[in-house]
């Protein structure tokens, strides 16, 4: 085996023995073939484009929204819809609610009519982005109970309001602000 030169084969009587492009004598437990094909994919110009093509695939199924079937075809951060009746998105939708009245200059309290569309985004805690319709009450916002404030049944009293809010909430810090507000008469 040692001091052969280039090209002459294995050693004598040992058929795992092979003789690599340096000149060195090259044993492997898995025989001859096993050398030659590592040989062949090393010294092959199309090895790094085969290695990029691989981690290319790889990195594309490892971030296809598809590809986590737990996630159901959902982005991390990406904007997903919400259930209106999920804990935080009334947490969010009374929160906004109480701003929307506070900025008010109406007299009456304003109360959600309808829940239009909720969405939520994880970020450093939710962003909650919230399409409501606003309608005026009968009570007035100096009244302590305002939850269950009826609607005016006449026509020239009635006032519907139609609001986008983004609510976002730090549960863990207890903090929740108004991002953004945009509201319109209908």
């Amino acid at each position: 085996g040692r001091g052969r030169g280039r090209g002459q084969g294995p050693v004598a009587g040992d058929k795992s023995t092979t003789t690599s492009p340096a000149g060195l004598a090259i044993r492997s437990p898995l025989g001859r073939n096993s050398v030659c094909l590592r040989e062949t994919m090393a010294g092959s110009p199309r090895s790094p484009l085969l290695l990029l093509a691989a981690l290319a695939l790889a990195l594309a199924l490892a971030v296809s929204p598809a590809a986590g079937q737990g996630h159901k075809g959902r982005l991390v951060g990406g904007l997903i819809d919400a259930d209106v009746n999920e804990e935080g998105v009334q947490q969010a939708l009374s929160f906004a609610l109480s701003e929307y009245n506070k900025a008010s200059n109406d007299a009456y309290h304003g109360r959600v009519l309808r829940v239009l569309r909720v969405r939520k985004q994880v970020v450093a805690g939710m962003n909650y982005f919230l399409e409501v319709e606003i309608g005026r009450t009968t009570c007035t916002k100096s009244q302590a109970n305002l939850d269950n404030c009826p609607f005016p049944n006449q026509p020239d009293l009635q006032k519907k309001t139609l609001c986008s809010f983004q609510v976002y909430t730090v549960p863990w810090k207890g903090t929740t602000s108004l991002v953004k507000s945009s509201c319109r008469d209908e």
